[in-house]
């Protein structure tokens, strides 16, 4: 599956949730890979997000590195260097396992 090439980055949509793969813990926040998406820089503030409810369950719970978490794309914006895109993420209102 790995040699399969990702969805193109144009199907990248404000609000929606995506699978990510959380890459590294920085100090202000996540960096993360998209699943399924052609490679793309992402990454989760934390600190600049911290006063919303899903952002503050996923700061304490705080995801390893390797783990595959559902996050919400936030604003998709060109990037001065290589990936060229840049995805501002933040984090489901409600928890995942809260559903029926």
């Amino acid at each position: 599956m790995a040699d399969e090439p990702g969805r193109p980055l144009s199907e990248l949509r404000q609000g929606e949730t995506a699978q990510a793969t959380i890459a590294s813990h920085e100090p202000w926040g996540l960096m993360a890979e998209l699943n399924g998406y052609e490679p793309v820089g992402a990454s989760l503030d934390i600190y600049r997000r911290s006063r919303e409810p899903g952002v503050q369950r996923l700061a304490q719970e705080l995801p390893p590195v390797g783990a595959i978490v559902d996050l919400v794309i936030g604003e998709v914006r060109t990037w001065h260097h290589k990936p060229w895109i840049w995805v501002d993420l933040t984090a489901p209102s409600h928890d995942p396992s809260d559903r029926p």
